[in-house]
C-alpha cells in the first residue's frame, strides 16, 4: 500500500492492487497491543482507511486471491478476471509457519500474523483463563507480557535454549526471561510441545512430559515467505526461501533481473550488510524503505535499497531490548571472528528519580561494530538507531571510545554506559592480542 500511494501522489499510473485480507493499510506491530488493551481497539491500527485509499484513485480488491501470474504476457489472473500489467509488485509478505504439532488443528489453536487472527484470538481470550504461546521469538515474548497483563495465567515454551533466539545472545536474552518471569509468564525453553491434546477444543497441552491446562494457544513459531504464487511464474527464488531482488528491488525471472517487476517487504530476499549473505528482513521500517525505493523507480529516478542492518526493538511489557548488526551465533555461523565487550549503567543520574538499569553488549570484528544489544526500560531505540549508523558508517573500537555523548541528569549519566561497553571490548582485544 505504501508504494500505491507513493505512486499515485507522483505518478500517473492507474494503480490496481490485490491482497487476500480482508483489512488493508494497517500496523501488524500493533496486534499485541491491542490484545493487552493498550490500544483501545483494532480499528486504531488502520493507517489509511479503506475508502481514503479509493478516493486516491487506487482500485482495491480486498479478499481477493490472484492465481496465476503469466510474465510473459504481462497479465494476472484473480478470482475476479485478468488483469494486463505494465509493471508488477509483488508484496505477499510472509506466512505463518506451523510446526507439525500433533492437535494443531483443533480449535482455539491460533496464529498471529494478520488482522484477522488477532481478532479471532481476542473473542477466544474472552473465555479464556490459562493461554499457552508457543514460539519466544519477538511476536512470542510481546504477546505473552501482553496477556498475562491482561490477568490470564501465560505460558511460553520455546525449543530452543533461550527466548529471543535470533536477536539475543544467551546472556542479554536473560534477561529478557528473568523479567518475563517476574511479570507471572511461566518461560520454559530447549523443550519441544510434543502434542496439543483436546476432543474439539483445546483443552491442554503436552511440554516435555508435563500436562498444561490451557484454553487458548497461540502459534508463534516463525514466518516464511510467501512466495508460492511468484515461483509458479518463474521468478527465482533463493536461498532464504524469498524472491531474487537486486540493488533496486527488481525481480529475477529465469536469472534475469526485469525492469518491470518488482518485490518488497518479507517476501523480497536482500543482502546483510555485515555478512554479505542473502537475508528476509521482517520490520515494518524496512518495508517502508523499500517502498520508496520501488516508488522512485516507477517514477524515473534510479534509486537502490542498500545492504540491510535491520535494526530492531521489541517492547516485552515495560522492558525494550534492541539488536542492530549480528550476534554471537550469526557471526559464529559465518566464520566471523569476534570480540565482545559489555555494560551495566544506569539510564539517568543515579540520584535522579526513575533511574533504570541499562544493559549493553558490543561486537567488534577487525577492531569494528559488527553487532549491538542494548536493554533497558529507556533509552534503547535511541542507542541502537546511534548504534546502526556507526556499523554502517565503519566505526571502529577508537572511533566509539572518542565518542562525545550528551549529558543532563533527567535522561543521562556524565559518561553514557556506551563507553564502558566500548572500554571492556578494547581490554577483551588487548588481552586475546
Amino acid at each position: 500500500m505504501s508504494v500505491a500511494t507513493y505512486l499515485k501522489r507522483h505518478t500517473n499510473h492507474n494503480v490496481v492492487v490485490f491482497s487476500s485480507e480482508s483489512y488493508t493499510a494497517y500496523s501488524q506491530c500493533g496486534l499485541p497491543f491491542v490484545l493487552e488493551g493498550k490500544i483501545s481497539g483494532f480499528n486504531n491500527l488502520i493507517v489509511k482507511s479503506n475508502d481514503a485509499l479509493m478516493g486516491m484513485g487506487i482500485a482495491l480488491h480486498l479478499d481477493t486471491l490472484v492465481n496465476i501470474i503469466d510474465a510473459n504476457n504481462q497479465k494476472v489472473i484473480s478470482d475476479i478476471g485478468v488483469f494486463n500489467y505494465d509493471y508488477l509488485i509483488i508484496s505477499t509478505g510472509s506466512r505463518p509457519f506451523i510446526p507439525p504439532i500433533q492437535g494443531r488443528e483443533l480449535k482455539g489453536v491460533f496464529p498471529l500474523h494478520i488482522m484477522s487472527d488477532a481478532i479471532a484470538i481476542d473473542k477466544s481470550l474472552n473465555n479464556t483463563s490459562r493461554v499457552l504461546i508457543i514460539g519466544a521469538g519477538g511476536i512470542g515474548v510481546e504477546i505473552a507480557a501482553s496477556l498475562v497483563k491482561r490477568g490470564l495465567e501465560t505460558t511460553l515454551v520455546e525449543a530452543l535454549s533461550q527466548v529471543l533466539p535470533l536477536t539475543l545472545d544467551p546472556d542479554m536474552a536473560s534477561l529478557i526471561g528473568n523479567y518475563l518471569n517476574s511479570l507471572g509468564v511461566r518461560v520454559i525453553t530447549g523443550i519441544q510441545v510434543e502434542s496439543i491434546n483436546g476432543s474439539q477444543h483445546v483443552e491442554s497441552v503436552t511440554v516435555g512430559g508435563e500436562i498444561l491446562l490451557a484454553e487458548t494457544v497461540i502459534v508463534a513459531t516463525g514466518l516464511r515467505p510467501n512466495v508460492d504464487i511468484a515461483g509458479e511464474a518463474g521468478f527465482d527464488i533463493g536461498p532464504t526461501g524469498g524472491i531474487v531482488t537486486d540493488e533496486r528491488l527488481r525481480v529475477s525471472y529465469q536469472g534475469e533481473f526485469l525492469d518491470n517487476v518488482y518485490s518488497g517487504g518479507e517476501c523480497a530476499q536482500v543482502i546483510d550488510l555485515i555478512t554479505g549473505q542473502p537475508t528476509i528482513s521482517r520490520l515494518g521500517s524496512a518495508a517502508r524503505r523499500m517502498a520508496r525505493v520501488i516508488g522512485e523507480n516507477l517514477n524515473g529516478k534510479i534509486s537502490n535499497y542498500p545492504p540491510t542492518l535491520s535494526p530492531n526493538v521489541v517492547a516485552v511489557g515495560d522492558l525494550v531490548a534492541g539488536q542492530v548488526g549480528i550476534t554471537s551465533h550469526i557471526a559464529q555461523v559465518n566464520d566471523i571472528s569476534v570480540v565482545s565487550g559489555s555494560s551495566k549503567g544506569l539510564t539517568r543520574a543515579g540520584y535522579y528519580p526513575g533511574a533504570r538499569p541499562l544493559h549493553i553488549k558490543l561486537l567488534f570484528a577487525n577492531e569494528k561494530l559488527v553487532g549491538a544489544q542494548v536493554i533497558s526500560h529507556e533509552g534503547v531505540k535511541e542507542r541502537i538507531d546511534a548504534f546502526s549508523l556507526a556499523i554502517r558508517m565503519g566505526a571502529t573500537v577508537d572511533d566509539l571510545l572518542r565518542w562525545e555523548t550528551s549529558y543532563a541528569p533527567p535522561v543521562s549519566g556524565v559518561i553514557d554506559p556506551v563507553t564502558f561497553a566500548v572500554d571492556d571490548a578494547r581490554k577483551n582485544m588487548e588481552a586475546t592480542a
